[in-house]
């Protein structure tokens, strides 16, 4: 059984690459959440979900309009945890939920 999942490794890479671009690498280590916990989040009004966290910065990844996927790092204080019903994200264009 072939347990290589290719989606999966998309976004182990990208998270690896979105660490390397952190703001403020004195921030202390990224803490990542578990693949099956990831926190729904909204920034502004993009809807996405928490992948990790430093002192001061969220790594937040979404999927924009056009099915394009985004990791990028953003000021703890302008991310604000939402409820399911509360959230209008994608969880559908891909591996990433």
């Amino acid at each position: 059984m072939n347990k290589f999942d290719a989606d999966n490794n998309k976004i182990l890479m990208a998270i690896i690459d979105a660490e390397t671009r952190h703001p403020k690498p004195s921030d202390g280590p990224t803490k990542r959440f578990p693949i099956w916990n990831k926190p729904l989040v909204k920034v502004n009004t993009i809807y996405g979900h928490a992948f990790g966290y430093t002192h001061s910065y969220g790594l937040i990844g979404w999927w924009d309009n056009t099915g394009k996927h985004h990791m990028e790092w953003f000021p703890a204080d302008l991310i604000q945890r939402v409820k399911r019903a509360d959230w209008n994200g994608t969880d559908n264009e891909g591996p990433i939920s």
